[in-house]
C-alpha cells in the first residue's frame, strides 16, 4: 500500500482522511488515497483505500487496492489487491483481482475474481519464463564432473587431476595418500596411475 494513517499529512494533495469519531454521509472520491478511521455512509472511490480498525464504510467501494482492518459492507470492487487484516471484516458483493487474508479476517457474501486481471497475470508470467529460457540458452555449457571413485582418496586424486588438466597450475598441487604425511606434487604424477598405497 502507498501510505498509512501515520504517514498522512493534511497538506498532501489527492488524499482524503476521515478521522475517528467522524461520520460522513455521501460520496467521496480521491485520485490517490482515502484513509478511513471514522465512518462513511455512501460511495467511496480512490486508487487506494485504507480502513483502520475503527473504520467503517457502508456503500459502493471502488479502488485499485484496499487494505482493510475495519469493516466494509455492500458492493466492493477492488481491481488488483484486497488485503483483509485479522481485525477486518468485508461483507456483500465482493469483486477482486487478488485477495490476501490474515488469520482471523472475516469475508461474507458473494466473492468473484476478476477474469481480466487473472488473464493478464499469466501473460506476464509467460513473458518472465521466456526471458529466463533465453538467459539459460546464453549460459555456458559446463563439462560434467568426473565419475566418483570408490574410496575418498581416489575421489580427491581424481579431482586434483581434473583441475590440473583443465588449467595450468598456479602453484604446486598435492595428492593425498593414506597413512603417510608426505606430499607429492601432481606434475610428477600426471599420466601415471596412483593409488592409496603409492
Amino acid at each position: 500500500m502507498a501510505k498509512n494513517a501515520m504517514d498522512f499529512r493534511p497538506e498532501e494533495e489527492n488524499v482524503a482522511y476521515i478521522g475517528a469519531g467522524v461520520t460522513l454521509k455521501g460520496e467521496i472520491s480521491a485520485s490517490d488515497l482515502v484513509i478511513v478511521d471514522g465512518a462513511i455512509e455512501g460511495d467511496v472511490s480512490a486508487r487506494v483505500i485504507q480502513v483502520g480498525q475503527g473504520g467503517v464504510i457502508r456503500g459502493n467501494v471502488s479502488a485499485t487496492e484496499a487494505d482493510v482492518s475495519g469493516w466494509i459492507s455492500d458492493h466492493i470492487e477492488i481491481k488488483q489487491l484486497l488485503v483483509v487484516r485479522a481485525s477486518g471484516r468485508v461483507e456483500g458483493k465482493i469483486t477482486y483481482g487478488e485477495i490476501e487474508l490474515e488469520k482471523g479476517a472475516v469475508i461474507a457474501g458473494d466473492l468473484t475474481a476478476l477474469e481480466d486481471y487473472r488473464a493478464a497475470k499469466p501473460a506476464a508470467t509467460a513473458k518472465a519464463s521466456a526471458e529466463r529460457a533465453e538467459r539459460v540458452e546464453r549460459a555456458e555449457v559446463v563439462p560434467p564432473l568426473p565419475k566418483p571413485s570408490t574410496s575418498s582418496i581416489d575421489r580427491i586424486n581424481e579431482a586434483v587431476r581434473s583441475a590440473a588438466a583443465a588449467r595450468a597450475a598456479k602453484g604446486p598441487l598435492y595428492l593425498a595418500a593414506e597413512g603417510d604425511g608426505k606430499r607429492v606434487t601432481t606434475r610428477a604424477l600426471i599420466g601415471r596411475k596412483t593409488s592409496a598405497g603409492a
